[in-house]
């Protein structure tokens, strides 16, 4: 006889041989694990079954999928494919990592065996970086915020999960205000300090890039800082006077001195100071925060009061002696109502004065200044004849008028700016060496009463001559002094002319004069019985007669039948004829008052020495008249004085004219020198450009290769530090793929773990079912009592059947729940269950 459990042995072996002969098609299979990309199309491959059954069999079974994921998946035969669409992309931003399904297998309706499908998400960078708005927002940051201070910060968010890294867009006009230190934590530094009064708003603009991926996408936001106005600066009198401004452009002013003039019968008036009115502000624009008036020193036993709010004073007392107190000095304090301790101090002045009863004048409204080019640092202006340029305004109210209290200004031009100063003396300084031959320039000069505050203007032409160019003697220029020269010349010129036409026609007025009596006289001896030829006049020529101072005396001779006249020096005498003379005739001879002389002959005397008493008496009886009849001595003297004086304006004319001719000579030679000497300077100065180019271009080339080589070095530096940032970036990203991967595989055997707990759990209710389940039919009496419960997708019909059907169905149901459970642990000893035991 067996033991009762040999007998339980037998027929569990019995039984599991037939279950596995009986449901060896569901067999062969497991759980499946698999992987598919995100975003691929419908119809993708994920895993093939190991079942030996087929479902499209004859003897076939059927294959259900259930669970969360399922309509993700459908079956072609013993493959699962993905169930995609256009319209329904695989998405792992949306669906997750994991998708979960189980799959079930029926054989007859009823379920053999049960595995999981868990089909892993593989992620594609798909998807850009993007900024959070709230972060990206415009910023309000106070000028008084500390220097490497977080400022604010940026996050943007990457579906694929990337490493995003935050770069600041150096191109960006205010990028140099900030800079990120830690480039994964969107932490923005301020770099330098702000200034509200130098710049308001700043804008800058970061990339959000990925750095773990190939394609490297990025998104960039620009974001707009405000700087809000802090108080950090004192108040600040007006009008600003500029002393110094720094490399933000940042002016730097100091309070101004006020100043007024009063009279000793001056009391109880508003004083009107100048530069007025007296006014201060926050340094603050923005804030305008209320400022307090206040005197400090100088009030004189309120001799001067002042209005708190507007700064206005008030002289409530005469002053008794101005030579006493010619001038008071106020310290005015401009403090902040808010913040006393924050004040500004200035200074006004109150001068006591006499009366003013003159302006202060200039003797002329424009003054000539010369320049002589030079290398020196500084030179005085001079004016003509090389005398030193003195600019002085005259003032009535002094005895000499010349007033200790006045001050002389240049008006700044652009061109004139620290090129030209003026001294108290009146004495203008130039910086020639930073002056250029032939420049020409304008100034004004404003010479002020300190005392009355009263001004007088005139203007000074300043003139740069070359090195060589000496400085005029007169307002006459050189063009002018030949102009002049020449109008001179003409006008002497004109001079000698109308001499010389009055010399001439003096002399032709003698000539005629002389004339008139000797004719006369000639006429009267013509009428004379002695004369010859009455129709000659008896006057002999000059060059046939000689005259002396004691008279006429002539000696006639008749030798040989010569008929010549002889005589001594000085008497008139006549030389010895070729031709015969003609014969001697009675003068009462009617042909003898006839006969005439051919050719030039001389008339000749018949008679002589009655001719010569005769014509002595008619010269003196002339001469008597009153008809300025002249001896023939002095025609002779006046000849030549006439002669001396011809010679004399002819060698005058001849001096003037080489006079002339060498002055012509000496300009030109003049003009060459100035011309050779001006085109000398010319090549000098084209020289020194040409030098000073080439010097330039040196420099410049110089610079130009310093930056190279410093761009260079920073290139390089930058590129050291990039590529260090990147091996830092680089192994950043290693450990944290690490770390993400360490813990993906935690979190896989994690839930390894808890699904193998859940299926264990699972296994052990079914166990414990099934073992119900038998224990029932066997004590039924072949009906069925109960149906699987956990047959999914398995319909709710009822059919009848045969009691041998039934028998054996209730003999298969607990063989398929032992063959279901093969593939499951046994169960532990202490929960065997009764049918068992």
């Amino acid at each position: 006889m067996l033991n009762p459990w040999g007998l339980f042995l037998c027929q569990l072996a019995i039984n599991t041989s037939y279950h596995v002969i009986k449901a060896s098609l569901c067999l062969g299979g497991s759980d499946i694990f698999a992987t598919v990309s995100e975003n691929r199309p419908v119809g993708e491959f994920i895993a093939n079954l190991s079942i030996v059954g087929d479902p499209t069999g004859i003897n076939s079974i059927r294959l259900c999928l259930t669970g969360e994921n399922a309509n993700w998946f459908y079956l072609e035969g013993r493959t699962i494919r993905l169930n995609s669409s256009i319209l329904r992309v695989l998405d792992r931003e949306r669906q997750g990592s994991v998708l979960m399904a189980a799959l079930t297998c029926y054989e007859d309706d009823i379920i053999q065996s049960e595995y999981r499908v868990m089909v892993e998400i593989l992620n594609e960078n798909d998807n850009k970086p993007r900024f959070l708005e709230k972060t990206i927002q415009p910023r309000y940051i106070s000028e008084l915020t500390a220097v490497n201070s977080v400022v604010f910060t940026v996050k943007a968010i990457d579906a694929d999960g990337d490493t995003i890294t935050y770069i600041i867009d150096r191109a960006s006009p205010d990028a140099s205000y900030f800079r990120i230190d830690l480039p994964n934590s969107g932490k923005v530094i301020l770099d330098k300090p702000l200034d509200y009064e130098t710049k308001t708003k700043l804008q800058l603009v970061i990339y959000a890039v990925e750095t773990n991926t190939k394609e490297w996408y990025n998104t960039s936001a620009s974001l707009i800082v405000n700087v809000e106005d802090g108080d950090d600066h004192y108040p600040q009198f007006l009008p600003c006077t500029p002393i110094s401004q720094d490399h933000n452009h940042t002016v730097v002013c100091t309070n101004p001195i006020y100043v007024v003039n009063i009279t000793e019968k001056d009391q109880d008036m508003l004083l009107n100071f100048s530069p007025g009115p007296i006014h201060a502000e926050d340094g603050d624009r923005s804030l305008d925060t209320p400022l307090l008036y206040s005197i400090l020193s100088g009030a004189d036993k309120n001799r001067f009061q002042i209005d708190n709010q507007t700064a206005e004073i008030t002289m409530t007392k005469r002053v008794e002696n101005r030579h006493m107190t010619p001038i008071f000095r106020l310290r005015i304090m401009a403090s902040q109502l808010n913040d006393p301790k924050k004040y500004s101090v200035a200074t006004a002045l109150v001068r006591v004065l006499a009366e003013n009863r003159f302006p202060p004048l200039f003797n002329r409204t424009t003054y000539k200044g010369f320049i002589i080019e030079s290398s020196s640092p500084a030179t005085l202006v001079s004016t003509y004849g090389n005398e030193v340029l003195f600019i002085q305004a005259i003032d009535q109210d002094f005895v000499d008028g010349v007033n200790p209290k006045m001050h002389y200004s240049l008006q700044p031009t652009r061109a004139t700016t620290g090129l030209y100063h003026i001294t108290e003396e009146g004495v203008i300084i130039a910086k020639t060496d930073r002056l250029r031959s032939f420049d020409r320039l304008i100034l004004e000069v404003v010479a002020m009463d300190e005392e009355s505050g009263e001004v007088a203007k005139a203007s000074v032409d300043i003139e740069l001559l070359q090195r060589s160019q000496p400085i005029p003697w007169t307002s006459f220029r050189d063009m002018d002094v030949r102009i002049a020269g020449g109008i001179m010349g003409g006008i002497l010129l004109l001079l000698v002319t109308t001499l010389f036409l009055l010399i001439r026609w003096a002399k032709r007025r003698r000539r005629r004069q002389r004339q008139k009596p000797s004719g006369r006289g000639a006429v009267a001896l013509g009428k004379h019985l002695k004369v010859v030829n009455p129709g000659r006049p008896m006057i002999p020529l000059v060059e046939e007669v000689s005259y002396q101072n004691e008279g006429f005396s002539i000696d006639y001779e008749a030798s040989g039948g010569s008929g010549s006249l002889f005589g001594r020096h000085g008497v008139y005498t006549r030389k010895q004829s070729l031709i015969p003379p003609p014969p001697r005739c009675h003068s009462s001879h009617p042909d003898c008052g006839s006969s005439t002389v051919t050719g030039d002959m001389l008339p000749i005397l018949v008679t002589p020495e009655p001719l010569v008493k005769d014509l002595t008496a008619a010269l003196i009886s002339n001469s008597r008249k009153g008809d300025n009849t002249i001896s023939t001595g002095a025609v002779t003297k006046d000849e030549k004085e006439r002669n001396k004086q011809r010679d004399m304006e002819k060698e005058e004319e001849r001096n003037k004219q080489r006079d002339m001719e060498k002055e012509e000579e000496r300009n030109k030679q003049w003009d060459m020198e100035k011309e050779e000497e001006r085109n000398k300077q010319k090549d000098m100065e084209k020289e020194e450009e040409r030098n000073k180019q080439r010097d330039m271009e040196k420099e410049e080339e110089r610079n130009k290769q310093r930056d190279m080589e410093k761009e260079e070095e920073r290139n390089k530096q930058r590129d050291m530090e990039k590529e260090e940032e990147r091996n830092k970036q680089r192994d950043m990203e290693k450990e944290e793929e690490r770390n993400k991967q360490r813990d993906m595989e935690k979190e896989e055997e994690r839930n390894k773990q808890r699904d193998m707990e859940k299926e264990e759990e699972r296994e052990w209710e079914k166990q414990w079912e099934c073992a119900a389940g038998t224990k029932e039919k066997r004590n039924s009496e072949g009906e069925r009592t109960d149906k699987p419960r956990d047959v999914l997708g398995a319909s709710s019909e009822t059919a009848d059947v045969s009691e041998a059907s039934e028998d054996q169905t209730n003999t298969e149901k607990p063989q398929s729940h032992r063959m279901k459970t093969h593939h499951i642990r046994e169960p532990k000893d202490g929960h065997k269950s009764s049918s068992e035991e």
